[in-house]
């Protein structure tokens, strides 16, 4: 158990730190482009690290008991242990026992974390949708606010962010022609009572309209003030994974029912997955310890795929959710059945009915 606990540990460990780097790519990319701000960026990738042990701690079970019985069968300690009578069933007993502990760990984030994990990344979309596109700036850099509404760009930003030297914004307005202002300078300001945000420019000019039409003008100014409008944003809709698993259960949805599936599928999965690795990982000396990973990937593949895609056909209505994803399992369950009967024998079955007899 020790060995099975422990290469668990290490291989979910690898994977998750793989899939953060994913992650933080991701993450800097959209900083870099202005689409979430610097400040929150690891608070994001720590939130979506609990979903990403959802269906990581379910993988690196199964490989880390693979890998743990690959070298018991290196090593030639299966053999011996065999040889003292220990069969198969006390081979399945300590990794039934591991699985538990891990259906435990899952149940307890399908349940709980992923949950809550989705509820706080929405709520700092929602806070970084209501910020000012000002508090984004950086030198250089063209940044959009969160409504598309305006595009600005400062070449240099003072240390307090107080003040902004040669600004460009470009602002469409409804039912109005585009407007662009350039100034040599400018400095952000909020009227502390009504909480209204300006953009005061120093020695510019505004453009209206398109270059060319009757209507398009060109105003120098020496000051001028720019108010950001106020965007009434409307109140998220609670997400599919954000639900608790008593408003899915409550809910006539077919998407619901969907998810109630998936998250009592990933449990099961991982114990599945845990148990077949047992007969799984038998080899001969020769083949070595890493010699059945790739089988075990290429079961695996199949076997979440169908999940998704089960999945996806419950909330489609193209099954019922009655027949829900238990066939998946249960097509797991039988291989698993089948390769333990392929390397004790249907013979130790027989006797091992009789003897209980």
């Amino acid at each position: 158990m020790k060995e099975m606990g422990v290469t668990w540990i290490a291989v979910t460990l690898v994977l998750l730190v793989i899939m953060i780097g994913n992650v933080l790519a991701r993450g800097l990319s959209k900083v870099t482009d202005g689409a979430i701000s610097a400040d929150v960026l690891l608070i994001l990738v720590a939130v979506q690290s609990i979903s990403l042990l959802v269906t990581l701690i379910p993988l690196g079970l199964y490989l880390g008991i693979l890998l743990a019985h690959g070298r018991f069968y290196r090593d030639n300690e299966m053999t011996v242990m065999q040889a003292t009578g220990s069969g198969w069933i006390d081979l399945l007993r300590p990794t039934a026992i591991i699985g538990m502990i891990g259906v435990a760990l899952i149940a307890g984030l399908t349940i709980f974390a992923s949950p809550w994990a989705a509820r706080y990344e929405q709520l700092i979309k929602k806070d970084f949708q209501e910020k000012s596109a000002i508090s984004l700036l950086s030198p250089g850099k063209f940044v959009e606010s969160s409504d598309g509404s305006t595009v600005l760009f400062v070449r240099d930003i003072s240390s307090d962010k107080s003040q902004f030297n040669d600004v460009f914004m470009y602002r469409t307005q409804e039912n109005a022609p585009p407007v662009i202002d350039t100034a040599r300078i400018a400095s952000y300001q909020v009227n502390e009572s009504t909480g209204d945000e300006f953009l005061i420019f120093s020695d510019g000019q505004t453009s209206m309209g398109q270059p060319g039409d009757a209507d398009y003008t060109v105003t120098e100014f020496k000051r001028q003030g720019v108010l950001r409008p106020k965007t009434e944003l409307e109140e998220p809709r609670l997400q599919r994974r954000s639900k608790t698993l008593k408003q899915l259960w409550a809910s006539d949805d077919l998407v619901d029912s969907a998810e109630v599936q998936w998250r009592i599928s990933i449990p099961l999965a991982a114990l599945l997955l845990a148990l077949l690795a047992v007969p799984l990982s038998y080899t001969s000396p020769r083949e070595g310890r890493f010699g059945k990973i790739a089988i075990a990937i290429l079961i695996y593949i199949p076997y979440a795929n169908l999940l998704v895609l089960a999945r996806k056909w419950i909330a489609n209505g193209t099954i019922s959710p009655w027949i829900g994803l238990w066939p998946v399992h249960i097509a797991v369950l039988l291989l698993m059945i089948y390769l333990l009967i392929k390397r004790v024998g249907w013979s130790w079955f027989k006797n091992s009915r009789k003897a209980a007899a």
